[in-house]
């Protein structure tokens, strides 16, 4: 209190005893009064006060003039009040009017005016009068006087009568009783013993009839008395009738981490409802190890934490504890991008699936009222280093975003870390609220106040390794640990003069260390953990835990929506928070249209020879083909990036709705929507810009669909690796060896028939290449610009039947007279027996496979095309046949050649088709596309491998055989069935997307990274 409003008291102190005769018993409560507030030295001081306006009174008193002189003292009472009103917190103003009528009554015969005076400062002080009238109570009261009300307990041997509404406390020891008054306006205590046993609250005597105050963590102690702490009183006053009782059970739970450590030794406990339990440790002690396997994120390794006896990690179980539990984390688990409504309201949606926009409005605007987050509620978040609201404001908010469904058992992970005191004090003081409405709330603390150290109901307290050493309440642990320790002051557990606790005490006896001879500490501690558990053992946990008490499924408040509700909540929640976070725009939506600006701009070359014209041409630029296979890799790499934070980002938020018990598939399938979305944004205007840049004509629909599925596959990816690693640079250094693969392995920088042998064959798409979306992707635009563009799409089929004929009789009719030659000239040789053989089985498989393109030709001697038949006239007939085909083959050609120049004849008639078919051409054909697909610049058109003939040249029009072929096929066959390149590689790509949804939702490459670690562990164990 401030020097004025003290003066003040004084002489309204002054004032009401100079009504009375009997002075000097009005000075010793002042003393008395002082002291409670202040120092010797200040008590002299205020007294002689008290005794100037004292003596200022008993000078102007004058019996004929009682009246007048009452009148002026009510006038002097008034101005006073009014003067200090301003000054005093409502909890002041009780305090010191509780203090007024204790000086009134301090005689048996109480002088009316007095009392007139006390009555004014009561209106003053704008206390309802009702609440004034339980104060008289309280203090005029004495042993016989019974008050039947709901803000009065008693505390003695004799329960009040049955139907009285005072709350009462067993004592059987105490003569006497305790009277307590509730104030409800300031939720403050005031206790009075009316007794004459020894009594102690927080280790001082206390008077009987004397008022006093209990503050949090006070306690209520005597030598025939069992101790009653704050807890149990404003329990009584402020439990939730309306709230059923839950059990909270850890029974001899351990936990062992991966690498072999034992972070928990066994230990059992049991809470109930209505709870405010402390877990304290030194660093490295396993608090937030405890507090992991107590919510259910760790799994005990031995024994079981159950809630109402049901085990929280029994799968048949889950849905019983669905929503019981809340777990505020250390951490910040909020959206940055959203504001503070929006955190919540998101968070009500997901917990509250059966009320309506308007209900969860209002049950957001009511917490954030509660916890005086209003003003801020359309504030962004932020980051801690971008901040817009305060440490504080955070912390309150990751709370509200469990209070606003109030789970039956919450768990707190240092609420106050980096806070100021007095918002620890605010958050402390919002969480010991809520464990007296009847919730249970664990809180892991580190360093705290005297004044929040009072606050818990229990104190659990580990030592280093995971020993629970302690499991009592919060005072009491200071005189338990100085007993054990047997210090001189073992029975003092807070300071005398000021009353506050020192909780680091606690941990210099539990960590002191043993002194050498020459006086200096060592490292070895003087008790150890173990020590100290088996201390704890004997003294307070030497029986089995009590019987439960409710074993009823738990009450769950809330319902979670349907699994497609939970899709919209998640996909409107995480546009929102994309949509505020400008950099986020600016980098993935310009990103592709400025790759695609820069790639085009560089790749568009044009002829600059003096001899022809200085325009562009679309046919002579030979970087056409770079241009597609960067667009592919680009795709990729932006389809990568953009998702492989994504899960990542969110691991800590999807770690507290992980105790919703949400769907899994719901919030993936949300992220996959989104990603596709700005995908489809993405690959679009980069086809837009580079595309039109380079004068790619009629084809944007078709690299979109190509390059959009390719970023597809690549969120997908980027999705499961977000999904499996912890950390954003883990991921980042991952991404090039996802990407490299993708570009050796395309076909294009090195061919498929030019890998190491040991990874390629000849005739196909090696599985190296196979399981390349880049392959897939690459070939089928490839394969579609050259096949179904303007121009080609007129000749392609008829080009076709052309170079299969052509390359028959240039390339294959060759390889085939050379073969019969050598297998006619060494038939008899023993020493190329083998090779002969092989000859033997090239020209049998290849004359079967001749025979399927011109029927009507048959080889009828080919049954003899074995090593044990064939003979001088098989070869010689063989010849022959040959001959035969080389000129069907020669006829056939220049058919085809004949037709095709009809066509070309048909668009040139005139010079105006003319002009229009070179225009058409150079429009839309590419030489270098046309020379990649058919494989122009390949010195060897046809190669010999494992007994067979593989062509080489114009891979294009060459159709394949089943659905794996070789690079650059026109078609693939599926099911018997022959679909086009473009649309069994579009195909493919999103049947990769699928396998890996499916990874994804089941976290298969998460399940395969610790099954690896685990292996690696086992081996590191074994050596």
């Amino acid at each position: 209190m401030s020097e004025r409003i003290l003066k003040a008291l004084m002489q309204l102190f002054a004032i009401v005893a100079n009504v009375g005769e009997d002075n000097k018993l009005g000075r010793d409560f002042v003393a008395f009064f002082l002291k409670q507030q202040l120092n010797q030295e200040l008590v002299n001081k205020y007294l002689e006060v008290f005794d100037e306006f004292v003596e200022q009174q008993s000078r102007k008193k004058d019996g004929s003039k009682a009246r007048k002189r009452t009148s002026v003292n009510s006038v002097k009472v008034l101005v006073i009040c009014t003067q200090i009103n301003k000054e005093l917190t409502q909890k002041q103003k009780i305090f010191v009017l509780l203090k007024l009528l204790e000086f009134v009554y301090l005689d048996d015969d109480v002088v009316p005016q007095a009392l007139e005076f006390v009555d004014t400062v009561a209106d003053t002080f704008n206390i309802e009068p009702e609440e004034y009238k339980r104060c008289k109570s309280f203090i005029e009261s004495d042993v016989n006087h019974s008050i039947d009300s709901e803000d009065f307990l008693i505390v003695g041997s004799k329960p009040p009568e049955a139907n009285s509404k005072t709350k009462f406390i067993q004592a059987d020891g105490l003569n006497g009783k305790l009277r307590i008054l509730f104030v409800k306006s300031v939720r403050m205590l005031f206790v009075k013993y009316l007794g004459t046993s020894e009594l102690q609250l927080n280790g001082q005597i206390i008077l009987p009839y004397k008022i006093y105050i209990l503050n949090q963590g006070s306690s209520l102690r005597g030598s025939k008395l069992s101790t009653i702490y704050y807890s149990d009183i404003i329990s009584k006053f402020l439990a939730d009738k309306n709230e059923e009782l839950t059990t909270f059970t850890a029974d001899n739970i351990t936990y062992q981490f991966k690498n072999g450590n034992i972070g928990l030794h066994p230990m059992s406990f049991q809470e109930e409802s209505g709870g405010l339990i402390g877990i304290m440790g030194a660093s490295g002690a396993g608090k937030s190890t405890l507090l992991n396997v107590l919510n259910g994120n760790y799994r005990p390794t031995t024994g079981a934490v159950r809630i109402n006896g049901f085990d929280i990690n029994d799968p048949e179980n889950k849905e019983k504890i669905e929503g019981v539990i809340g777990y505020v984390s250390q951490d910040d688990l909020l959206i940055e991008e959203l504001t503070v409504f929006q955190n919540l309201f998101f968070n009500a949606k997901l917990c509250f699936g059966n009320l309506s926009e308007k209900q969860l409005i209002r049950m957001v605007i009511k917490v954030l009222n509660s916890l005086g987050l209003y003003e801020t509620k359309d504030l962004k978040v932020g980051s801690p280093m971008d901040k817009t609201i305060s440490g504080g404001q955070r912390k309150r908010v990751n709370i509200a975003l469990e209070l606003i469904r109030e789970p039956a058992v919450l768990f707190v992970d240092e609420p106050t870390s980096g806070l100021s005191s007095r918002d620890s004090e605010n958050i402390m003081d919002l969480l010991k609220e809520l464990s007296l409405r009847g919730k249970l709330i664990f809180v892991v603390i580190h360093q705290p106040s005297s004044d929040i150290f009072k606050m818990f109901d229990k104190l659990l307290i580990l030592d280093t390794g995971g020993y629970l050493i302690y499991n009592g309440n919060p005072v009491d642990a200071i005189i338990y640990f100085k007993t054990l320790a047997n210090q001189a002051n073992k029975s003092e557990s807070e300071c005398g003069e000021c009353g506050n606790v020192n909780p680091e005490q606690i941990f210099n006896i539990i960590e002191s260390k043993v002194i050498d001879e020459y006086g200096n500490l060592t490292d070895s501690r003087k008790t150890s953990p173990p020590e100290w558990q088996e201390s704890y053992k004997e003294k307070n946990e030497g029986g089995a835990l009590p019987p439960i008490k409710n074993t009823d499924n738990p009450v769950i408040t809330f319902k979670i929506p349907s699994l497609f509700n939970q899709f919209k909540v998640f996909i409107k929640r995480d546009i929102l928070s994309k949509l505020t976070n400008k950099q986020y725009l600016l980098i993935n939506f310009l990103e592709a249209p400025i790759l695609a600006f820069i790639l085009a701009f560089i790749v568009k070359y044009k002829n600059v020879d003096a001899a022809v014209s200085n325009a562009y041409v679309f046919r002579e630029n030979e970087n056409i083909t770079a241009y597609i296979f960067m667009s592919v890799i680009v795709a990729l790499f932006m389809g990568l990036t953009v998702a492989a934070e994504e899960i990542i980002r969110d691991q800590k938020i999807r770690k507290r709705e992980k105790f919703l018990n949400l769907s899994n598939g719901s919030y993936l399938f949300s992220k996959i929507g989104i990603m596709f979305l700005v995908s489809a944004i993405q690959t679009l205007s980069f086809v837009l810009v580079g595309n039109t840049i380079l004068e790619i004509q009629g084809m944007y629909f078709d690299y979109w669909l190509i390059l959009f599925s390719t970023s597809c596959f690549a969120n997908m990816l980027g999705l499961n690796i977000s999904s499996a690693f912890n950390s954003a640079v883990t991921i980042y250094i991952l991404i090039p060896f996802l990407v490299i693969p993708q570009l050796i392995l395309s076909g294009v920088i090195v061919k498929f028939e030019k890998l190491n042998p040991t990874i390629t064959v000849q005739n196909k798409v090696p599985w190296s290449g196979d399981v390349m979306v880049s392959k897939w992707a690459f070939e089928a635009l490839a394969v579609n610009q050259f096949k179904n563009n303007k121009f080609n799409k007129n000749f392609y089929y008829a080009d076709k039947e052309l170079k299969k004929y052509g390359f028959k009789k240039n390339f294959w009719m060759g390889r085939m007279k050379e073969k019969v030659n050598f297998v006619q000239r060494n038939l008899e040789d023993e020493t190329k027996r083998q090779e002969v053989i092989d000859g033997i089985e090239l020209l049998k498989y290849e004359v079967e496979g001749v025979q399927k393109l011109v029927p009507d030709y048959p080889f009828e001697k080919i049954d003899l095309l074995t090593i044990e038949q064939i003979d001088g006239p098989t070869i010689e007939l063989l010849k022959e046949y040959l001959a035969e085909l080389n000129d069907l083959f020669i006829d056939k050609y220049n058919e085809l050649t004949a037709e095709k120049d009809k066509i070309v004849v048909s668009l040139n008639k005139t010079d105006e088709d003319r002009e229009a078919f070179i225009k058409l051409k150079d429009d839309y054909t590419n030489e270098s596309l046309t020379d990649l697909v058919t494989n122009k610049n390949d010195l060897n058109k046809i190669i010999e491998w494992n007994n067979r003939l593989i062509q080489h040249s114009n891979p294009v029009y060459k159709d394949p055989d089943g659905f794996r072929a070789h690079f650059f096929a026109p078609s693939k066959e599926l099911f018997g069935t022959k679909i086009t390149t473009f649309s069994a590689n579009l195909l493919v790509i999103w049947l990769f997307s699928i396998v890996l949804a499916v990874t994804l939702y089941f976290d298969l490459l998460k399940h395969f990274l610790d099954w690896i670690e685990k292996q690696f562990t086992k081996i590191k164990f074994a050596k």
